[in-house]
């Protein structure tokens, strides 16, 4: 009974300690004192509170020398945010098909302000171009597809929402909380305070959307100013990714796709959107009567089909460079918005 009554009484004692600690946390360690306005009221019921989370702060300090009190403050002031997992199962690149995805990114406006971009940035993309072997339209379309050449970088706490991913979405939670370890040695490395970085909902950063652990990676201080800046820097976007495309397999002035007749789908119906690398000669296309409408090289491609309407569906032979966008956004529809927007651009500055 004496055990019993010591135990309870040392119970309350913690949960009104955490009560405390929760209530009157430092406002300057590191961690932005807006991180979450309505922050959770108790202890337990915050991110801080869950033992997967505790678990993962005790590595962080074990592996990495992080501070613990830094980590235990900044996940106090965070619970789950719902709205990030909804988007993450319903991404229009996988939801949206082609002809309604593509008119977000492939019309004039986006073309015509490629090109503004790529005239006050001519240097910086023919010295990207020439170091690293990555067409200059298809760089500045990137940026252009992914924040509207820095317009739109997104708004939310990429904090929040990679803690939200990390602990509560199980479809993808080990990548994510190895992006969530990314982010939290970024901030401490560039001197951020945990929070106060902004981002998609996904967790991407700058007019780049680089993920954490590509920013750690591939990201570099291309205007050479001491500091890489994704967010204000339009020659550190141009060169990180740049940078990204070469690291990923961008073959210098190789081809990217060409459209194709397919005279009988049911001959290739496996064989349409199928994997992330060319696997087929255009010989053995041919035999499947799959053949070229534009001039093309003699290199394995992949067969691409995407609607571009709703009762029709165009075919493309997609060969590696084609793939290597796939690997900034595994979605088909991404990277051929993308391709088709440099050449929109590429036909602005043409003309």
């Amino acid at each position: 009974m004496i055990k019993q009554s010591i135990l309870f009484i040392l119970t309350l004692s913690l949960a009104a300690c955490s009560g405390v600690e929760h209530s009157t946390l430092p406002s300057h360690s590191g961690v932005s004192d807006t991180l979450l306005e309505d922050m959770p009221k108790e202890w337990a019921n915050s991110y801080a509170g869950n033992p997967e989370v505790q678990r993962f702060i005790n590595r962080l300090v074990k592996e990495h020398n992080y501070d613990k009190a830094r980590l235990e403050l900044a996940f106090s002031h965070i619970q789950l945010r719902p709205k990030v997992i909804e988007k993450s199962d319903n991404q229009p690149e996988v939801i949206t098909p082609y002809y309604e995805y593509k008119t977000r990114f492939v019309n004039d406006d986006r073309a015509s302000l490629g090109r503004e971009f790529s005239k006050r940035n001519a240097a910086w993309l023919n010295k990207a171009e020439q170091e690293f072997g990555v067409e200059s339209n298809v760089i500045v379309a990137l940026i252009g597809v992914e924040t509207y050449y820095g317009r739109i970088t997104g708004s939310k706490d990429v904090f929040t929402s990679l803690t939200t991913l990390a602990f509560d979405y199980p479809r993808r939670k080990e990548y994510f909380q190895s992006e969530l370890e990314a982010y939290l040695l970024l901030a401490r490395k560039e001197g951020w305070n945990i929070g106060e970085t902004k981002g998609s909902y996904s967790g991407a950063m700058g007019m780049v959307q680089f993920m954490p652990s590509n920013y750690q990676k591939l990201a570099i201080d291309y205007d050479e100013n001491g500091h890489i800046d994704l967010w204000g820097s339009e020659a550190d976007a141009i060169g990180s990714v740049a940078n990204y495309l070469r690291h990923h397999g961008w073959k210098t002035a190789q081809p990217w796709f060409v459209t194709a007749h397919v005279a009988d789908q049911d001959k290739v119906v496996d064989d349409i959107n199928r994997g992330r690398v060319p696997t087929t000669d255009m010989a053995t296309w041919s035999s499947l009567d799959v053949l070229p409408t534009q001039p093309f090289v003699l290199q394995k491609t992949g067969l691409i089909g995407l609607r571009t309407g709703p009762d029709e569906v165009s075919f493309w032979l997609a060969y590696e460079n084609f793939f290597t966008i796939m690997d900034y956004n595994p979605s088909r529809r991404y990277a051929m918005s993308v391709l088709e927007l440099a050449q929109s651009i590429g036909n602005y500055e043409s003309h």
